[in-house]
């Protein structure tokens, strides 16, 4: 019999899907969606009435994530708990310190215990916080592709989807489509931000804008279409969880070493890790190898699934997030 766990969620600001806040209310012992968008006195107001509310409740665990002053504020308001867990999801090195407020050092110092997204972030942390940092990663979704996706024989296929920002290589993306040495690779891009309207990608003839895509389903056949994915990113990077879900899909991926990204390449086959520091024509060459490689055949599949399986599957991350609220499985 399996220790039962009981949650009670709260969400500052919530801009999930339905389908996902349905979920979460189906799992939860209580939720608490934000939705006050930019106003800060609507969320502060907000942000301590839920407090109050849950601050009735007894528990024995507090978990926290984000990188706001908000975070050691509803702890304040929240009283007494037996520990408090706080999970820092971006990359913990110099550039990412230097966006943190006092109120969040008063966070990651506060904390009973502090987790990052990976080892590499961790150490970065422990150097500016004099602190051990413990290493989980974040969950991501297994994807599992469905059969009958048709690509063409003629070009690779690459692809990025998330948030369209100059820091996650955009612009690279682009320029890249346009190189007439890689007539052998095609571009396809999902996503929004306002950066990035769908008119700016028409002059682009071999990149190809999606919009943004719904659910998990239309996830798997958007893998499912592509050979490999690229994150040109100089973003503070935690642990991208899109990386994450292209390996348990056994999608090849090419990225900056931004972050804990260097902590999941398997090989420099298949996961192929490049400097943040790269220039344009570095960037380059290491796309046009990498495409080269793949129609050759030379690029593997199948050793990025086991370690997903075995290191960041659902089922692993659980074990190790029992451990760290001290939950012990009970089993007869």
């Amino acid at each position: 019999m399996s220790t039962q766990v009981e949650m009670d969620l709260v969400v500052l600001n919530s801009a999930m899907l339905p389908e996902t806040e349905d979920f979460y209310r189906k799992h939860c012992r209580k939720v608490f969606y934000g939705r006050n968008g930019r106003s800060y006195i609507l969320r502060l107001l907000w942000l301590i009435k839920t407090a109050l509310i849950c601050r009735m409740g007894k528990y024995n665990a507090v978990y926290t994530n984000g990188q706001g002053n908000s975070v050691g504020m509803f702890l304040s308001l929240l009283g007494g708990h037996a520990q408090w867990i706080h999970h820092h999801h971006m990359a913990g090195d110099s550039k990412d310190q230097q966006t943190w407020t006092p109120g969040y050092r008063k966070t990651l110092s506060a904390a009973t215990t502090i987790i990052a997204c990976s080892r590499k972030n961790a150490l970065d942390m422990e150097k500016a916080l004099g602190r051990i940092i413990d290493t989980i990663p974040c969950f991501s979704r297994k994807v599992t592709v469905p059969e009958g996706i048709e690509k063409s024989a003629e070009k690779i296929r690459f692809g990025y989807y998330g948030r369209l920002i100059p820091e996650k290589g955009i612009d690279h993306l682009c320029r890249l489509s346009e190189e007439a040495d890689m007539n052998n690779a095609e571009f396809h891009i999902w996503g929004e931000g306002s950066a990035y309207p769908a008119a700016y990608f028409e002059k682009y003839k071999n990149l190809h804008y999606h919009g943004t895509f719904q659910g998990q389903e239309e996830l798997a056949r958007l893998i499912g279409s592509l050979d490999a994915f690229l994150l040109l990113s100089v973003h503070p990077e935690g642990l991208p969880i899109c990386l994450l879900e292209a390996m348990s899909a056994g999608l090849p991926w090419l990225a900056t070493d931004k972050g804990g990204i260097p902590d999941i390449a398997i090989d420099p086959n298949s996961t192929r890790v490049i400097s943040e520091n790269s220039d344009y024509d570095e960037i380059k060459t290491a796309v046009k190898s990498f495409a080269n490689d793949i129609s050759r055949g030379d690029v593997s599949k199948v050793a990025q699934q086991e370690l997903y399986m075995k290191k960041f599957s659902a089922a692993a991350l659980t074990k190790r997030w029992l451990s760290a609220f001290e939950i012990a499985e009970q089993n007869n």
